[in-house]
């Protein structure tokens, strides 16, 4: 990192988020405030908003402490672990310890509308007693006690069963943490979170609320193994619901996400055998092309590629309807003598003739009574990512065992999966935040992703230290390696992972900083300009600090 230019000095806390929209409003609609308190009914008015009984709202038993929770500024600060981090110099991406809705609020000085992905896999509220420290007055330890989670010797205990109203203890969680990770999103930001049936529909109607249902971008089924013990239906996905920060956004810049197809490599193999077996006989070739797709059994991706069902020297080929989808004049012309369909051609008349240049228009013969284009797989490997999609989760948990040599988190992500949607929704140098890392799966698909790509995408994870369950096997096994929390086996995947990818490459290392209480008495504190650019942002959180300062305010 080079030098970095004077920043500003950091308050002793986060400001109140009601204060500042309290001042924004008074700056945009001052006959709100006839006593200099605001008049909601006078707000209304002035908007023209006229309230009905009829209107549809969304609202749950807690939901009024989640916008404090949500307003309520943080005095905590982010301690730096060196000895804890890997390759501190060179790393780019940082790990932090600590609550998700502090380290959020924390990160809003220098982070906001700065990162490019923001991907969650938060819990997912199975049935067993929620409980989640949203007092930040008392110690991670002391609230786990004093909710009877762990025992005067810090051991779990049996967790109780819930009996009700299960839901809402959940959604009063999720909310202000929602609300902190929206506006880190930049204006073309991508918001991706990772739920099963029990919330999903709570989950929606709760993102609806923050980013705004005109904002909602579709919901993918990933469907991961059916159950065997089902009694119904076999059941066995998960949901990923698609956000953008500012959809409109993305209609202006022209967006379009796309990935690399899947189960290419296998066509082009079958593609050059039967090129080397046939030689220039593409309709033998093309015979057995078609009866390798037949027996290709059904889920595999190789199959989705079957209607390129056409060989000739060029690869593997389909062909393509010529006319317009939607019609326009200047399409509408002759071509070589034949007449152009009801919307007209599918291209202006340059690109006709440079395609018959290239020998990919197929004209009629036989029944055929329209011009048809030929398109290759090689030039069409990319497409939008699917919304449906299979990927069996047992894959991941045995990578996971493998890596870290023993089974010691339960239902991992799976990195591919992940650095698929990294790779459609973001480019290089893009930031990354992931607020309930797990096992750090997203750190680990990051790395993958660029090592595939040559990007330099950087991700922020955060973990809470909590402490493996010991009636769960996964938890036994963690607390019998050693590892007395989460976060311990987040950081040691991620050291793992970064040597298996590559042990000479000092960029795939992390920054680890613990999220910690006050620290008033320290007057060299930095902050981060929110101005700044996205690296010197980046520099300017990693810049080294004296010896005496041992707390980095962000």
């Amino acid at each position: 990192m080079g030098n970095t230019e004077p920043i500003a000095h950091v308050p002793a806390a986060t400001e109140d988020g009601q204060t500042a929209l309290l001042a924004q409003l008074r700056d945009l609609a001052p006959g709100a405030f006839p006593d200099g308190e605001l008049d909601g009914a006078l707000l209304l008015k002035l908007l023209g908003t006229v309230e009905t009984e009829s209107g549809f709202t969304f609202t749950w038993p807690g939901m009024e402490q989640a916008k404090r929770d949500a307003r309520a500024p943080t005095s905590a600060t982010l301690a730096p672990d060196e000895a804890a981090s890997v390759h501190w110099t060179a790393a780019r991406d940082v790990l932090i310890e600590g609550d998700n809705l502090q380290v959020l609020k924390l990160l809003q000085n220098g982070y906001a509308g700065q990162a490019k992905l923001v991907y969650i896999d938060p819990p997912y509220n199975t049935g067993d007693t929620f409980t989640y420290n949203d007092d930040f007055s008392v110690s991670e330890t002391e609230y786990l006690k004093a909710t009877g989670q762990v025992d005067e010797q810090g051991a779990t205990v049996a967790k109780k069963e819930v009996k009700g109203r299960k839901h809402a203890p959940w959604l009063t969680m999720m909310f202000p943490r929602l609300v902190a990770a929206r506006s880190l999103l930049r204006r073309d930001g991508v918001f991706l979170a990772s739920i099963d049936n029990n919330e999903v529909h709570h989950l929606r109607l709760l993102l609806d609320a923050v980013f705004g249902a005109e904002n909602f971008v579709d919901m993918m089924t990933w469907q991961g193994g059916r159950k065997g013990d089902a009694k119904l239906t076999a059941g066995g996905q998960d949901y990923i619901l698609v956000y953008a920060r500012d959809r409109a956004k993305l209609r202006e810049d022209n967006v379009r996400w796309r990935e690399r197809k899947t189960g290419l490599e296998d066509v082009y193999a079958k593609e050059k055998e039967l090129l080397d077996a046939h030689g220039e006989d593409f309709d033998a070739a093309k015979t057995a092309l078609r009866e390798w797709f037949e027996r290709l059994p059904e889920g595999n991706p190789a199959k989705q590629h079957s209607h390129y069902n056409f060989i000739d020297a060029g690869g593997v080929w389909t062909s393509d309807n010529s006319s317009s989808p939607n019609y326009r004049e200047n399409l509408i012309y002759d071509f070589k003598g034949y007449a152009p369909p009801e919307n007209g051609w599918r291209y202006e008349p340059a690109t006709m003739e440079e395609l018959d240049r290239k020998g990919k228009l197929i004209y009629p013969t036989g029944r055929a009574t329209r011009i048809r284009i030929k398109k290759y797989l090689h030039e069409q490997e990319m497409w939008a990512p699917a919304s449906t999609f299979y990927r069996d989760r047992s894959g991941a948990s045995s990578a996971l065992e493998t890596l870290m040599g023993a089974g010691v988190f339960d239902d991992p992500k799976a990195t591919d999966v992940l650095a698929r949607l990294i790779a459609a929704l973001t480019a290089d140098g893009d930031l990354v935040v992931d607020f309930f890392a797990g096992s750090g799966s997203t750190g680990q698909a990051v790395w993958e992703q660029n090592a595939r790509d040559g990007k330099t995408r950087h991700w922020i994870l955060v973990q809470r230290p909590e402490i493996p369950d010991v009636n769960t096997e996964t938890g036994k096994k963690a607390l019998a390696e050693g590892y007395s929390s989460i976060f311990e086996i987040t950081a040691e995947r991620l050291r793992r992972a970064a040597k298996q990818l590559d042990p000479n490459d000092q960029t795939l290392g992390f920054r680890v900083f613990r999220a910690q209480g006050t620290n008033l008495h320290i007057e060299s504190a930095v902050v981060r300009r929110a101005d700044a650019d996205p690296e010197a942002q980046l520099e300017l959180l990693f810049v080294d600090l004296q010896a005496e300062l041992t707390h980095l305010y962000v």
